[in-house]
This record gives C-alpha cells, structure tokens and sequence, in this order.
C-alpha cells in the first residue's frame, strides 16, 4: 500500500487536522507545500487536485480526494489501527455535529474574523474593531454550541478516543488562543479551554503545530 500524499501547508487548519489523522493512525505520508500566499492553492496543477482551489488535497495509490471531512473518514476507513470515528451511533452523531458546526459557523468567524485580522492586519488599513466583536460573538456561539454537544466527563469531545471532531477543532482553537479574544472567550468556555489543554499533550498535536 503506498504512501499518501497530503497537499498543503502546514499552517492551514484542514491540513493540520489531516495530518493530525493520520499520525493518530501511525501512517506514514508525504507532504507537498502549498504555499497560499504565492496563490499556489489557485494555480491549474492544483486545480486539477482541487476544483475550488482549497487545501488540502489527498492522494493514496492515484485516488484523489478533496474536502477535509471525506478525507478524515477515508483515512479511518483504508489503514489499520484505532478507529477515529465512534462506532456509537450517539457518539458518532455528535462528531459529525461538531464537525459540521466547526465548518458552517465556527471556522470563518475565528479564523477570518478574529486570528486573521488580529495577526495579520493588511497595511495601510485600519483594524476594523467592530468587525472583530461581531466575529468573536458568532465565534463565542459556536464554540458555546460545541460545548453543549460534548460527551463530559469523557477526555475528549465525544468520547474516550479521539475523533475527526477533536482533530478538526484543535487547530482552530489553536489559533483562537493566540489573540485577546480568544483568550477572553476560552475564559467563558470551561470546558473547550479544558479540554484544548488536555489535548496538548497529544503527539499528533505536539509534532503539528505551525511554525
């Protein structure tokens, strides 16, 4: 069985999460770079991989996937070792909840209303504050949502093993906490602020995290 290859960079929230999978199942992969801020994501070789010039892009022995969450099911499903995914139909439910809520209403509000703008403020623009607060409000709601569905007093998000939802959401959590918002919020969010100190003794987490 050939390695896999992940093409993306290991700055991005996705790709993190994708890698983080597969060091949790012990596959060993290739990693292509590519580099958002030369529009690499938009060139026609990657086109080719990705048809919306997102990242990352997959491929194991000529099969070609894109969107991270088929690709973290597929990378549970083709190689061997501890099941990412709840075989508990409650359990998984809510994985594929949180999963869905990080995509539709957490990622944008916090990584591109929040993190980016904070981190890195275009030149010869004013930082819009307003912007900002309404991005922490809708950020703050899905991370409140998040808590909600979580499966307390287990270690991580739905269970005792980790899942795709735990492997999605630390990246982005991540990336909350390096701003004043994000500190603020986490100071509101118990739970999440527990259970992303936790997961930091994770190698999948400590062997990923962006330069």
């Amino acid at each position: 069985m050939g390695k896999p290859i992940v093409y993306g960079p290991s700055y991005s929230v996705y790709t993190r999460a994708v890698l983080m999978a597969l060091i949790e199942k012990k596959v060993a992969y290739d990693q292509v770079h590519i580099e958002m801020d030369n529009e690499e994501h938009h060139a026609p070789e990657h086109l080719k991989r990705h048809p919306f010039g997102m990242l990352p892009a997959f491929e194991h022995n000529g099969f070609m996937i894109y969107e991270t969450v088929p690709i973290l099911i597929y990378i549970d499903d083709a190689f061997p070792g501890t099941r990412l995914m709840p075989g508990d139909i409650h359990r998984r439910t809510r994985a594929l909840q949180i999963l869905s809520v990080i995509n539709s209403y957490a990622y944008r509000p916090i990584i591109w209303g929040i993190f980016a703008p904070r981190i890195f403020p275009r030149p010869g623009r004013i930082v819009d504050e307003a912007a900002i607060a309404e991005a922490a409000k809708t950020g703050e709601h899905a991370l409140r949502a998040i808590e909600e569905l979580m499966m307390t007093p287990d270690p991580f998000l739905v269970g005792r093993q980790i899942s795709p939802a735990d492997l999605l959401l630390e990246p982005v959590v991540h990336y909350l906490e390096i701003t004043a918002e994000g500190k603020a919020m986490l100071g509101r969010l118990p739970k999440i602020a527990a259970w992303h100190a936790a997961i930091q003794a994770r190698p999948s987490v400590k062997e990923t995290v962006p330069q």
